[in-house]
């Protein structure tokens, strides 16, 4: 659980004016995020609920409460019904409704997953003695790693395609508000 204190040339900011780098970012924050979970269930299991188990509980709260619901914002809110603009229609506005209709159908997986392990980590990001399940962890990292694979393979090349440097611009500007605005607790993910 200790983090490195080296800066990993993958720690660099992705900036707004390039919204496809920076949704493509968001998506390895939240694969460390899912890793350091995986990381905790063993903690759990080998040592308890300490210290460094509940600092890292609360870490992983604090990232599925705001970035990784931002993140599942800018898709849901921005950028699926952009594409659903530009994209004419035919066999591929066809095709693209069956994809937003499967990874919006993840999003609520791993929201209805979260909820349940949100429970835990905020019992153990209070300090109270409590294990992850290896399953329920297993299955969420699964479900996440899926969604962002399917999610990476199919909208690089639609927004390469249809999203123009406009586009491009009030993207970035709506993702960059999203996260400046005061947020509100939920207890729903997205990534």
């Amino acid at each position: 659980m200790k983090r490195n204190a080296r800066p990993s040339l993958f720690d660099l900011q992705a900036a707004f004016d390039d919204p496809l780098e920076m949704l493509l970012t968001c998506h390895r924050r939240i694969e460390r995020q899912l890793q350091t979970l995986e990381r905790l269930q063993v903690h759990l299991d080998v040592n308890g609920v300490d210290a460094e188990a509940s600092t890292a509980a609360q870490a992983i709260v604090r990232y599925f409460l705001r970035a990784a619901e931002n993140h599942h914002e800018d898709e849901e809110l921005d950028l699926f019904p952009l594409l659903e603009e530009r994209i004419p229609s035919g066999e591929e506005k066809a095709r693209f409704h069956a994809l937003r209709e499967r990874l919006e159908a993840d999003h609520d997986q791993v929201r209805e997953m979260w909820s349940r392990l949100k429970k835990t980590l905020d019992a153990v990001g209070d300090g109270m003695p409590r294990t992850l399940q290896a399953a329920e962890v297993s299955a969420f990292v699964d479900a996440y790693t899926r969604h962002i694979n399917s999610e990476e393979t199919a909208l690089k090349d639609l927004f390469e395609r249809w999203i123009d440097a406009d586009d491009r611009r009030t993207l970035g500007l709506s993702m960059s508000a999203r996260r400046a605005a005061p947020s509100s607790p939920s207890s729903k993910p997205v990534g």
